[in-house]
């Protein structure tokens, strides 16, 4: 399947899977043109391959995962080392989940996720990097609730205008849930996998996977644990659908600002909605971020489009390398939850660690 003309039958199965990711192999037959099971699911498969499907895989309610304060922290890092320097020094921080090479005509840009609890020790950490001039600069951003994906209409418009960025919607709640739920080792264990959607977020695979690390877990109990996070509302299945293969889109953060925080949040709803864009969107404080894939006629002259908006005070851009530098995006798996303590629910990360760690590189190099 190597053209990247989609048919209507195509198109149709995307859009079901994306709006309704909870739905099954058989009834995806049912409510789409497809007469058999079996080309359903090779279809699955081809376009896992194209690069235009990601998935299944969970996103994780923070909030309700741990006691104390635990959430993901966005940062722009500027740098003039080698990126190979840059990356060893922020491996040393074990909750680092993503960076993203930016392209910049001017500067060194990373895009990195950092699952964090303690915003001001992430802070902290990046202050002594800077200090030591293995970084330049950097921004740091709170998820402020749980992030929104919103996968592309594939019968939209690749180039959508942004007339409607004003326009009254129904803002979803997005904010985070309590924790409520006391979680064991087994659910903590099992979390990263279903996070990261390994091998499909299959449960027997993640059985082998445990096993092979010495881990008692019958399969009942794996089964148990996936059920009590869904019933509890830890997680929650997500497909990530491109609206063109990846290596066809561009992939960009856009970070906005007005004098109104509902204001803001309308526009992140409103983004490029119904249209054949991919979008993630969440509040960060006082500034939104919306995280896109789209077709690059959408990036050209998005900004002068945003300029002409007076409601929007500031605003940030950055486009992500595409694939062909694809090895240089850095996907710490899984995600670090070993520092879990069941007795009393809390996920703490000893940053103190960290910065001896730094210290200690920083003094033999």
């Amino acid at each position: 399947m190597r053209k990247s003309h989609l048919t209507e039958s195509e198109k149709e199965l995307l859009n079901v899977l994306g709006k309704s990711p909870d739905i099954s192999m058989k009834e995806l037959v049912n409510r789409t043109q497809y007469k058999r099971l079996s080309s359903v699911v090779k279809k699955i498969g081809q376009f896992k391959k194209q690069g235009m499907l990601y998935g299944p895989f969970y996103d994780v309610d923070f909030g309700r995962l741990c006691k104390n304060s635990f959430c993901v922290l966005i940062c722009i890092i500027e740098f003039n080392q080698s990126y190979e320097t840059v990356i060893s020094y922020l491996r040393l921080i074990e909750p680092l989940k993503t960076v993203y090479p930016v392209l910049s005509p001017h500067k060194e840009l990373l895009n990195v996720l950092f699952l964090s609890s303690d915003n001001a020790e992430i802070i902290s950490l990046l202050q002594l990097l800077k200090d030591n001039n293995i970084i330049t600069d950097y921004i740091t951003r709170v998820y402020s609730h749980n992030r929104t994906i919103e996968n592309p209409n594939l019968y939209g418009d690749p180039n959508p205008s942004l007339d409607n960025l004003l326009d009254p919607c129904d803002i979803p709640d997005l904010s985070f849930g309590c924790h409520d739920t006391d979680w064991n080792e087994c659910d903590i264990s099992i979390l990263p996998y279903l996070q990261m959607g390994y091998k499909s977020a299959q449960l027997i695979e993640i059985l082998k996977a445990e096993k092979k690390l010495n881990k008692t877990w019958k399969y009942n109990q794996i089964k148990h644990s996936h059920k009590k996070m869904l019933t509890a509302g830890l997680i929650r299945k997500k497909y990530l659908i491109f609206p063109f293969s990846y290596n066809q889109c561009v992939d960009f953060n856009l970070f906005l600002k007005t004098d109104d925080k509902t204001l803001t949040q309308r526009m992140l709803c409103n983004f490029a909605r119904g249209s054949r864009v991919t979008k993630e969107y969440v509040l960060c404080e006082d500034w939104g971020y919306v995280g896109f894939a789209s077709h690059p006629l959408f990036l050209t002259g998005l900004m002068h489009k945003l300029s002409q908006i007076e409601e929007i005070k500031e605003k940030e851009l950055y486009q992500l390398r595409s694939t062909p530098d694809r090895e240089y995006i850095i996907h710490q798996q899984p995600p670090e939850y070993k520092y879990f303590d069941v007795e009393i629910q809390t996920l703490r990360y000893p940053y103190h660690v960290y910065k001896e760690r730094i210290k200690e590189k920083l003094e033999i190099e």
